[in-house]
């Protein structure tokens, strides 16, 4: 468990490293997608902004950094008929709160344009023009790293444009489905025929929905001529409205295009390390290996393992450990009367055991059985008897005493029937 938590540690280390090392790399330009009008980097829209207002040279343009809500009523106290406003809307995700559907819906109704262009449309808004968006393809493309050549084209209702609007990125693949041909009309394709720009009639106004976004990057304006696309695409829009509003309150509000109308939207300068392994397609195919790796690693180590088994000691003979434990202790004291005792008792309950012989009664008759069943001679076993006679009488025991006495014994013990 240690090893693994170590190669946890270790794995998040390295991804957050490799996370901080491209974060910090400042010869690389960013490549966030704000489609912020004063931004510069590739994916910013300041060239998009300043191309916008010169085609609407006559008219002034609001920057406005409120909720579509606020806007709507705003427009509502000064609204007369034949007045039209336009509404220019630019983001890479589009969250939106139900009340914020609701407005956008009658704001087109009354008569007004609403153009909007995202890789991500809240589905509430989907619902309500009554379509849906194909983001499958694109995603996968993303995810894969997969770059190439792409480009789009426009519709001009007899046909397609022959010309052909790209740059050297992700594939342009999004595309608008579930299209009501009563009350809409493709403008543009994507670079394989599919809509991806329509215009959707609602009451006196129109929606114009672009699900490709990259096109108002200053990356895509900039590159060969693909200003012209941007002309075209401005070119559908009613051209003499009173007021004309560019939104830079939705720009990327939320990272979380599946986002609640109770969520609360996050700042899109925050800084997230995952964000950044998101936006970096090889980076996030090797967080995904390391991922997998981990779990591969976790799933063969839950196998059972045999435990260490134990290894049991043989049993020893604690019955002679006893006699020499208490041997020492009463050697140590110098109690030669009691270790003397403690001999021929044990000397005693030896012969009972091994010859089965009674030794209640030390006699002629004993000393004979004895010696016959133990092989000892019975000249040797009188003496010995006689000794264990002589030091059961004495008070006192000196130490050469019991020394013969425990020789006599060991001999005895010796001699094998």
């Amino acid at each position: 468990m240690r090893k693994l938590l170590s190669y946890s540690l270790g794995v998040i280390f390295l991804v957050v490293a490799a996370a901080s090392c491209r974060l910090n790399d400042r010869r690389l330009p960013s490549l966030n997608e704000n489609y912020r009008k004063t931004d510069k980097q590739p994916f910013g829209s300041f060239v998009a902004y300043n191309g916008f207002k010169h085609i609407f040279f006559k008219r002034t343009i609001e920057a406005t950094e409120t909720p579509f809500t606020e806007t709507w009523n705003d427009i509502q106290s000064y609204s007369s008929d034949g007045v039209y406003s336009l509404y220019f809307l630019v983001t890479q995700n589009l969250v939106l709160k139900s009340n914020d559907v609701k407005a956008m819906m009658n704001y087109v109704k009354a008569g007004n344009d609403l153009f909007i262009s995202a890789d991500y449309v809240d589905q509430k808004l989907l619902d309500a023009i009554y379509c849906g968006m194909d983001r499958s393809g694109e995603i996968v493309s993303e995810v894969n790293g997969k770059m190439h050549q792409t480009h789009v084209s426009m519709y001009f209702g007899s046909g397609f444009d022959a010309a052909e609007y790209g740059y050297y990125y992700f594939p342009f693949l999004n595309s608008i489905i579930n299209l009501d041909s009563s009350a809409t009309r493709i403008l543009g394709v994507n670079e394989i025929d599919k809509p991806n720009y329509a215009v959707f009639f609602s009451g006196r106004g129109r929606i114009y929905l672009h699900v490709a976004p990259r096109i108002f990057s200053n990356y895509f304006l900039l590159t060969d001529y693909n200003f012209h696309y941007f002309e075209n695409v401005i070119s559908y829009l009613r051209l003499n409205p009173k007021n004309i509003y560019w939104d830079e309150y939705y720009k990327n509000r939320s990272s979380n295009p599946n986002n609640n109308d109770t969520g609360k939207n996050k700042n899109s300068n925050n800084f997230s390390s995952l964000n950044v392994i998101q936006k970096d397609p090889p980076l996030l195919w090797a967080f995904w290996l390391v991922l997998a790796g981990m779990i591969i690693y976790v799933i063969f180590n839950l196998k059972r393992k045999q435990r260490p088994i134990e290894i049991i000691k043989p049993n020893s003979n604690a019955s002679v450990a006893f006699a020499e434990t208490v041997g020492r202790l009463y050697y140590q004291q110098k109690n030669n009367r009691h270790l003397a005792d403690k001999m021929i008792t044990y000397f005693y309950e030896h012969i009972r055991n091994k010859y089965f012989i009674n030794t209640t009664a030390v006699n002629n008759e004993f000393i004979n059985s004895l010696a016959g069943k133990s092989g000892v001679s019975p000249i040797e076993t009188n003496e010995l008897f006689n000794l264990i006679k002589n030091i059961q009488e004495q008070e006192i025991i000196s130490d050469e005493e019991l020394m013969e006495l425990n020789l006599k014994i060991e001999n005895f013990n010796k001699i094998k029937t």
